[in-house]
């Protein structure tokens, strides 16, 4: 017999699947993925969320407090309403102005109703003056309170990578915020319990696990076209012919400068710079690089994160947290 757990995981899973594919998919098309796609596949992970506190039976203060924590995912789409906004009387702003406050309002209970248990079962007790003073059911009450906390712990930790550009895509990091609101525990899925991160962390050191096989990839290819001699660049960049890379993903790291003695010549460099000729004359470049005789030019791939995040998926569902797994290998409880 199938239980509710394994009803909400599996739709979870297959929820998460399907939006990340999908966000691959357009990332590698056209570079982008727009905010309506997240709305979009929002709804369902909202909707799963919900039939879990309903199947819970969550108070009034669990129920707001992840409202306010899908009030500040929504930042990231519709962006942060003002008070001169909701004075201006738009009714958009207005109701999304009052479902902030109700939230915080929420928010507050929780802190007011579940701080004290949730620390007695942690074991900080004595923190908060109580130690063991809880039943058994505040504690359990308190750590689905704790759950939703942590969601928004999550959502602040993967908006600060953006803001330090250690997500550089703005897509990137909405995919982040959309995983955990979309599986915010592991339900049934290894490892469960014993967990050491939220999926939505593990995920991103999976798909940064992923990311480190590119360099080997890439390398091979290069090894396969006969271009694996320049060492320096063969292990992150591709030789390609001039004629295709006008349309293609890719930066080109060839540019013709002119040295000293008015000769031009080719430069390649080790990575792509902003704002550089090859960015903004390409074609240029490459009728120029064409007169030098050249065929072929060095580019780097324009590789969207999506996809190593759509990689990471199987392993994070077949081996679950990538630090417990390592610690696991290493002997380490």
């Amino acid at each position: 017999m199938v239980t509710p757990d394994e009803i909400l995981t599996y739709a979870r899973v297959a929820t998460l699947v399907l939006c990340i594919a999908g966000a691959t998919y357009l990332d590698l098309k056209i570079r982008r993925v727009p905010n309506d796609w997240w709305v979009s596949w929002a709804k369902p992970a909202l909707f799963i969320l919900c039939l879990e506190l309903w199947v819970l039976e969550a108070d009034w203060t669990i129920w707001l407090t992840a409202s306010a924590m899908v009030a500040y995912a929504s930042t990231a789409v519709i962006g942060r309403p003002t008070l001169k906004d909701a004075r201006n009387g738009s009714p958009e702003d207005l109701i999304v102005s009052v479902w902030y406050l109700v939230s915080l309002i929420g928010l507050v209970g929780g802190v007011m109703r579940h701080l004290t248990p949730l620390m007695d079962g942690l074991g900080f007790g004595s923190m908060v003056g109580c130690n063991y003073c809880s039943s058994a059911a505040e504690i359990e009450v308190a750590y689905l309170w704790g759950q939703m906390i942590l969601i928004g712990v999550v959502l602040l930790f993967f908006e600060m990578c953006y803001q330090l550009r250690m997500l550089h895509g703005g897509a990137d990091a909405k995919a982040m915020m959309f995983v955990a609101l979309c599986m915010p525990s592991w339900g049934i899925l290894p490892p469960a319990d014993t967990a050491l991160m939220p999926p939505a962390l593990s995920l991103l050191i999976w798909g940064a696990l992923v990311f480190l096989v590119l360099p080997i990839y890439v390398f091979v290819q290069n090894a396969i076209s006969g271009d694996a001699g320049e060492w320096r660049m063969a292990w992150h960049a591709r030789r390609l012919p001039l004629s295709s890379i006008s349309g293609r993903h890719v930066w080109l790291l060839d540019d013709v400068m002119e040295g000293p003695d008015g000769e031009k010549k080719i430069v390649t460099k080790m990575r792509p710079r902003r704002g550089s000729r090859s960015e903004t004359a390409l074609d240029e470049v490459l009728e120029e690089l064409a007169e030098l005789g050249a065929e072929k030019a060095w580019t780097t791939e324009k590789y969207p994160f999506m996809a190593f995040l759509m990689a990471g998926i199987l392993p994070m569902l077949l081996l679950g947290d990538p630090v417990l797994l390592l610690l696991n290998l290493v002997g380490l409880p």
